[in-house]
């Protein structure tokens, strides 16, 4: 059924529309009317209009105004224009607006029927337009939800191969099925992005939120107009891949400058220290040994003050006779996601053990060592969910003026234990009291239901960019910044108009909302009543 809305100052023609039209015979259940554009426009915030006929010549406002509103607020009702004016600039605008059709007076019930009547099919086809838009919207989101998982999956198989080496045409076959910029590309790199730690104390809820948004910066700083990939590998590393790396322009030199951008913009708005490993061109099947390496790299260069590493560089090596034949207890991350601190130590103690029963150590091996036990660190930190950067400079400051922990392998396994120690207590006293991202953000808004809160104003007093603040905020919650503020407005709202009996108008304003019709559209758009229905509906079932 549909409703119809007749607006005219003459109370005449007004009542003959109304009430000598047959309106029933085209589902019209509902015919209202309204004599100038006020009285129209709150119509419009208390009722689902479909069809409004309206005369231009008015009191106050016309009707090219109400029109212009009307498109302005986003409402989707049919405008038909019958007026006794036949002046061209009238015509001309109301057609430029966006009307159904232009009537001139006195014009017959017959023919007016019969243009609502196109009208409202106008209307459903439009509103059925817009229905199968919307499904296929869904079906678009549900598609490529499914396709980043397959994305995800292709990659990891790529990047931890089982086996032997996969065939690179039929690699290929199956990623440009999945990703078409990634046709006929002869040549990939690949880049490691490595977050070895935070200039700030975030909790562990927040380091995710972070890493997510320098996955995103990755993608606009170093990807930027080339076709590729950034993505978490099931081990938890980040990688960027970059296809057609043959092509001219995309050189090593190139992909450096871009990285060392990230790292950079990764340091002052996500308060991170990232280094980036860069492999060298090779075919897609050759990945996943690139990627071993570009792994092995960032072990080897964890302690080393260079920023970007290109495949093939050197770092500090640890000798033959200290690396790969005695490496950091597998067992270390287990241990530490289960909470088995003693079984821990006793791990980490009996490692350095096997090395007291070798040959003294030179300063050298110590100073290689420590990149090893620092990397090591790191990682197997970093896989239960516990950052450790903060904690090793406060080490370092704590130690500052003592022995170095290189002096000997006693000093490298006090500080090691110190590291661990600190780190942990770390992690429980964070857990147990900072307050997330998005909880400083929540109560920021509940504390200003009154203001104007923009989410510019959020994200200047919480140090970040307003874009990246908007996408952390959706992907921890699953709604946007500003929808999250509607709604608690709108809960408000909600909890004035049940529990007070203050006037709509003061209840929009309070929530902060100054324009009436504005908070009355948006209210119902939310809560599926006008607010004088939904206050209507509470206290007739609370029996007010």
């Amino acid at each position: 059924m549909y409703r119809l809305l007749v607006v005219d100052d003459e109370a005449y023609a007004l009542k003959s529309i109304m009430e000598t039209v047959n309106w029933r015979s085209l589902g019209i259940s509902e015919v209202y009317g309204a004599m100038d554009v006020e009285e129209a426009r709150i119509i419009f915030c208390d009722q689902r209009i479909d069809v409004v006929i309206c005369d231009i010549e008015m009191p106050g406002e016309n009707g090219l105004e109400l029109l212009e509103w009307l498109n302005q607020e986003q409402f989707s009702a049919s405008v038909i224009f019958v007026t006794g004016h036949d002046r061209f600039e009238y015509v001309q605008a109301a057609l430029r607006a966006g009307c159904f059709d232009y009537m001139l007076k006195p014009v017959r019930h017959e023919l007016l029927l019969e243009t609502v009547a196109r009208s409202l099919r106008k209307l459903e086809q439009d509103r059925e337009h817009n229905l199968l838009k919307r499904r296929m919207g869904k079906f678009e989101k549900v598609l490529r939800h499914h396709k980043q998982e397959l994305v995800e999956r292709f990659w990891n198989d790529v990047l931890y191969p089982a086996g032997k080496t996969p065939n690179n045409e039929a690699l290929l076959s199956q990623l440009s099925l999945m990703e078409p910029d990634a046709a006929d590309s002869g040549e990939f790199m690949l880049v490691l992005v490595s977050i070895s730690g935070w200039k700030a104390r975030f909790g562990i809820k927040d380091e995710e939120i972070l890493e997510y948004a320098v996955m995103n910066r990755a993608e606009e700083t170093v990807l930027e107009n080339w076709p590729g990939a950034v993505l978490k590998s099931r081990n938890g590393e980040l990688f960027i891949v970059v296809y057609h790396a043959q092509e001219q322009g995309r050189s090593i030199a190139e992909l450096r400058r871009r990285c060392m951008g990230l790292v950079e913009d990764c340091g002052v708005y996500f308060y991170s220290r990232v280094k980036c490993y860069i492999s060298l061109p090779g075919a897609l099947c050759t990945l996943g040994s690139r990627s071993a390496s570009l792994l092995k790299l960032e072990r080897e260069c964890a302690g080393d003050m260079k920023d970007v590493w290109v495949e093939g560089e050197q770092a500090h090596q640890m000798p033959e006779q200290l690396f790969g034949r005695k490496d950091w207890p597998a067992e270390i991350a287990l241990l530490l996601q289960k909470g088995r601190h003693a079984e821990l130590y006793q791990a980490v103690d009996e490692w350095f053990a096997s090395y007291d029963k070798e040959n003294p150590l030179s300063k050298e091996d110590l100073k290689a060592l420590y990149y090893h036990l620092l990397s090591s660190l790191y990682q197997s930190f970093n896989q239960s969910g516990i950052s450790i950067g903060y904690v090793i400079d406060a080490i370092n400051v704590k130690r500052e003026g003592s022995a170095p922990c290189t002096k000997s392998l006693a000093h490298l396994r006090l500080w090691t234990r110190q590291v661990i120690e600190m780190a942990i207590e770390h992690a429980a006293n964070q857990k147990e009291s900072e307050p997330t991202i998005v909880e400083q953000i929540e109560q920021y808004v509940k504390s200003r239901m009154s203001e104007e809160v923009s989410r510019e104003e959020i994200a200047s007093l919480l140090h970040f960019n307003p874009a990246y603040l908007s996408r952390l905020f959706k992907k921890e919650t699953g709604s946007s910044l500003t929808d999250y503020i509607v709604s608690q407005r709108m809960e408000y709202a909600k909890k004035l108009l049940s529990q007070s009996d203050l006037k709509v108008s003061d209840v929009a304003e309070i929530t902060g909302y100054s324009n009436f019709s504005y908070f009355s559209r948006l209210f119902k758009k939310q809560e599926g009543y006008s607010p004088i229905e939904f206050r209507k509906r509470y206290k007739g079932e609370a029996g007010i």
